[in-house]
């Protein structure tokens, strides 16, 4: 638990950094996928790199009927544009892709219910309309452990839902001002 609480005062520099900024707010909004649901929060660091912040509930144990309650986790994701363009009707299409962090509680591929922390890649596309709707499609794959007690001792193991259901596509819906 100490760790987790390390891991989780790191985002929270993270974001009181992005504050501290000059930029101004990019889009939150929901994100949706198989393997979680939440909120998240971008922010326009230059015109080439935003940053992300998401708070979800991780729903994979869940759905496959393992777990009676979904675990919760918190990520930052640094992204870097690679590609845009502007359409003519002013919509604004991006390519993005960018190193992150993820920590949480949840069960993992029929183990108890424990901690996990790891590394977090995402990858994805982005359309912002000029109504200033935006609409993403990203996959985000995770390298991390999980700690979770079994039979009176704790152990620890690679976090298979990170990497096996990475694959699942996230679809985010997000208000930019």
């Amino acid at each position: 638990m100490y760790r987790l609480a390390r891991i989780l005062s790191v985002i929270c520099l993270a974001t009181s950094f992005l504050c501290m900024t000059n930029a101004q707010p990019r889009s939150s909004g929901l994100t949706f996928s198989y393997s979680g649901i939440g909120i998240s929060y971008q922010h326009d660091i230059d015109g080439e790199n935003f940053a992300e912040i998401q708070l979800r509930t991780e729903t994979t144990e869940t759905f496959n009927g393992n777990a009676d309650i979904p675990g919760v986790s918190a990520s930052f994701t640094w992204n870097m544009i690679l590609s845009g363009f502007t359409s003519r009707n002013g919509n604004r299409v991006e390519i993005f892709a960018g190193p992150g962090i993820i920590a949480g509680a949840s069960h993992d591929m029929k183990r108890p219910l424990g901690c996990f922390f790891g590394l977090k890649g995402k990858i994805g596309g982005e359309c912002t309309f000029s109504r200033k709707i935006a609409v993403s499609v990203s996959i985000a794959p995770v390298i991390g452990v999980h700690f979770g007690k079994e039979h009176q001792t704790i152990n620890m193991h690679l976090y298979r839902n990170g990497l096996l259901y990475a694959i699942m596509p996230e679809i985010g819906i997000r208000y930019a001002f």
